[in-house]
């Protein structure tokens, strides 16, 4: 099959004859309502992800820890980039995969949060580390783990060590050591193996019930954590390291991960290194809702994060008075955690801030299903700026998304990599 001719079809939303990833992209003057987009589109706001990179970056400073972001939000080059610009000490991955593309990003210092058993993907970061500037950390929860790393590297020629972390969890929760008893005993057989390191401990907090905002069970777990860390200190387990590695903190909790963790004494000195990954575009519901900045003493001192990205679309059709169709679904927007909010409606080139008037209840793949006051001024033609929710999985359905300023021209291009 022959392909199209010319560049933009193959970016969605792109107007036709214009190539987003090109270098020049930020001086065409191109602008989102101006300029033949088509619809529907995510746009990114310039301004309110430099805020939120710099609000975290500052937080982090202010509280003497270190910050690997998550980079699965995005997978963005030009994301990861600013990132690590503001003062990121390194990015966490989800998967091996992702850490290749971290590293043909330039990342040298990458957390793989999760276990690596396959022995491809051993293979590969042990390949990864003859360039003496690469530091890959992965995960390990149980002696079963430990073993399948280490027949993975059997008879073969390594540079140094693969550097791991003890994964701690919790009941009924995802991965990680039950108890800080197992997660001894894990950390002792990386301590027998010849071609593994331990380099700390490890847990995500995220996920723990915290009923009413009670962050008794949140704290237990976290204290559990620094608990497992002086264990495996006192057992001399740390003794080849120069620093400890302990690391939890995702963009829900991470004013509890320091409130509690921020200060453990060990004989080495530690690095507290937090993982928030959705912070930098924040959202419009799921983290709006419950994340700390602007919200939770002491946290309330900082500026509350902003929702940069956006999802907009034209209203096609108002079949009856009391629903409004748009014309974007799941294809365009994740809707993992909660529907999209819409936000602002444009008529006419005039901006209009919603105040609930209309809600999204469902979608199909290519259409939003919005319930409207039959009364509610909202017309066939008028386009809907949606906010999301968990931006994650609205990340993944665009592989290039228009940076905007203020006035929606165009200033640069988020490309995405999944």
């Amino acid at each position: 099959m022959t392909s199209a001719p010319g560049v933009g079809w193959q970016y969605k939303g792109w107007p036709r004859g214009v190539n987003p990833t090109g270098a020049a992209i930020g001086n065409q003057q191109l602008n989102v309502f101006g300029s033949d987009f088509l619809f529907p589109l995510a746009t990114i706001s310039s301004t309110q992800l430099n805020h939120n990179v710099s609000t975290v970056a500052q937080f982090c400073t202010d509280h003497d820890v270190s910050l690997a972001p998550h980079a699965k939000t995005t997978m963005a080059p030009e994301i990861v980039e600013q990132q690590l610009g503001a003062g990121a000490w390194g990015m966490t991955v989800a998967t091996v995969s992702q850490a290749e593309t971290l590293r043909a990003f330039g990342v040298v210092r990458i957390v793989i949060a999760h276990q690596v058993v396959d022995p491809g993907a051993v293979r590969w970061i042990s390949d990864e580390l003859a360039d003496p500037e690469v530091q890959i950390i992965s995960l390990v929860d149980s002696v079963a783990s430990v073993n399948a790393m280490e027949r993975a590297l059997v008879d073969r020629s390594m540079d140094r060590p693969l550097d791991v972390l003890v994964e701690l969890g919790y009941t009924n929760g995802r991965t990680g050591c039950r108890t800080v008893v197992d997660a001894i005993e894990v950390a002792e057989a990386v301590a027998a193996s010849a071609s593994l390191r331990l380099v700390g401990v490890e847990g995500y907090e995220g996920m723990v019930p915290t009923p009413d905002d009670d962050h008794t069970a949140l704290d237990q777990f976290l204290t559990d954590l620094g608990t497992l860390a002086t264990e495996l200190d006192a057992r001399q387990l740390f003794n080849h390291l120069d620093e400890v590695i302990i690391t939890a903190g995702g963009s829900m909790f991470p004013d509890r991960v320091v409130a509690v963790l921020d200060e453990l004494e060990l004989s080495k000195p530690n690095r507290l290194v937090i993982r928030s990954g959705c912070y930098v575009t924040h959202d419009s519901a799921y983290y709006a809702e419950g994340a700390p900045f602007g919200v939770r003493p002491p946290m309330d001192t900082y500026p509350p994060l902003q929702a940069a990205l956006m999802v907009w679309a034209y209203v096609v059709s108002r079949p009856q008075p009391d629903l409004v169709i748009l014309g974007f679904g799941k294809r365009d927007a994740g809707i993992d955690v909660d529907l999209p909010k819409p936000h602002v409606l444009r008529r006419n080139g005039e901006m209009r801030e919603l105040d609930g008037e209309l809600e999204v209840f469902s979608l199909n793949d290519q259409h939003a299903y919005v319930r409207v006051n039959p009364e509610f001024d909202v017309a066939v033609g008028d386009i809907i700026g949606c906010g999301i929710s968990h931006p994650c999985t609205t990340f993944d359905k665009w592989k290039a998304i228009p940076l905007v300023d203020d006035d929606f021209t165009v200033v640069g291009t988020i490309r995405t990599f999944f």
